[in-house]
């Protein structure tokens, strides 16, 4: 494992304090009290999420699916000001056209980036949860089998999945994390993303996988806590 927890024994009232600060002051998100660190360089880090995307569709069965499945990690760097635009570092990567390839590495990977040192921490990985549906609970049978579900791979689409412009959506996204004047993603040493961008297609796996991730962290803020006082919220529409 390359990552630690760090907890301070005074998190809860940490917590409690950045929260009624928060709420006096109308901030909507606050920083969490607990935080990561990486046993190798020290970076530390605000959370890690994880992102997939799989491999095209195959459209001729004499034919190779086009680009390959892509599965990364990513880290929010601590340290930076303000909280709220903390920049994004990908921490491993990997891609295959190969599925079961694809489950072993979200297992290895979320291992090895610190899975179980929190309950939240890379329990979800962001991506399409329709597709290989049977083959992941095929895959996630063994877990349970083995009496631990808890560790079955879980899938969360992204915001705005399946909207018509989602590809554009997400391509814009990306492109606009790595842009020199609004770069809030870096590579990290990692190449399969680097590489990619330079000729990026309609319906690339990594849109959907780094795009989807990077679009919803930025509009969730997901490495924050939310300030909410004891109010019920009426959402429009049913």
């Amino acid at each position: 494992m390359r990552i630690r927890l760090i907890a301070p024994p005074e998190a809860p009232q940490l917590r409690q304090a950045r929260m009624d600060e928060a709420i006096v002051t109308g901030q909507p998100f606050f920083e969490k009290p607990y935080y990561y660190e990486n046993i190798e360089t020290g970076q530390q880090y605000h959370d890690l999420f994880g992102c997939v995307g799989w491999p095209n569709v195959i459209t001729d069965k004499n034919k190779a699916p086009n680009k390959p499945g892509y599965i990364a990690i990513v880290g929010i760097i601590k340290n930076s000001e303000p909280v709220e635009k903390a920049p994004f570092r990908i921490m491993e990567e990997f891609e295959s056209h190969n599925i079961l390839y694809l489950f072993d590495e979200m297992v290895r990977m979320r291992n090895e980036w610190g899975y179980g040192l929190h309950p939240d921490l890379l329990r979800t990985w962001i991506g399409d949860s329709d597709r290989f549906i049977t083959e992941l609970a095929i895959f996630n049978d063994e877990f349970v089998r083995y009496g631990k579900p808890q560790n079955s791979i879980l899938i969360a689409p992204p915001d705005d999945f399946g909207i018509p412009n989602m590809f554009d959506v997400y391509t814009r996204a990306i492109s606009q994390s790595l842009d020199s004047n609004t770069q809030r993603l870096y590579y990290g040493g990692n190449t399969i993303l680097r590489n990619r961008i330079k000729e990026f297609m309609d319906k690339d796996p990594i849109i959907i996988g780094m795009g989807g991730l990077v679009y919803s962290l930025i509009r969730r803020r997901t490495w924050m806590e939310q300030a909410q006082e004891n109010v019920f919220v009426v959402e429009e529409g049913i």
